[in-house]
């Protein structure tokens, strides 16, 4: 009972961890670059996880959540003008790239650094308030 009681508020701590990273981050990245994500994740991360693995995955899950979300809002609100210009600036220079279908390579890679970068930091940020535990 005890142990199915534990587990049940690891898992609503991570999802609230993930909910508010999500908020945050969208406010932020509003005013302010890309990047403000890592410290974000890192401070909510150091505040609010109970595991490693639950701080990556909350942060890891509500960046690729955020920036797949406002990036197909954005997609469509321009017909898919934009990615098909951004995915043959790159796609020039890179034989294998010519050959994917841009949208989908496009949104594959940008889920891989937001979430990788989220999630990383999140985790430094539990490791962190483990050093003073």
């Amino acid at each position: 009972m005890n142990f199915e009681l534990r587990t049940q508020n690891s898992k609503l701590r991570t999802l609230m961890t993930y909910i508010i990273i999500l908020i945050v981050s969208a406010v932020a990245q509003y005013f302010l670059p890309w990047w403000v994500i890592a410290p974000i994740a890192f401070a909510i991360g150091a505040w609010k996880s109970e595991t490693a693995l639950g701080a990556y995955a909350a942060a890891a899950g509500a960046i690729a959540t955020l920036w797949v979300g406002y990036a197909t809002f954005l997609n469509s609100a321009n017909e898919g003008i934009m990615v098909q210009k951004i995915g043959g600036l790159f796609s020039e220079n890179i034989k294998f790239l010519k050959n994917l279908p841009v949208t989908p390579t496009f949104f594959t890679i940008m889920t891989i650094i937001g979430s990788q970068v989220a999630g990383l930091s999140a985790t430094a940020g539990y490791h962190f308030r483990q050093l003073f535990k």
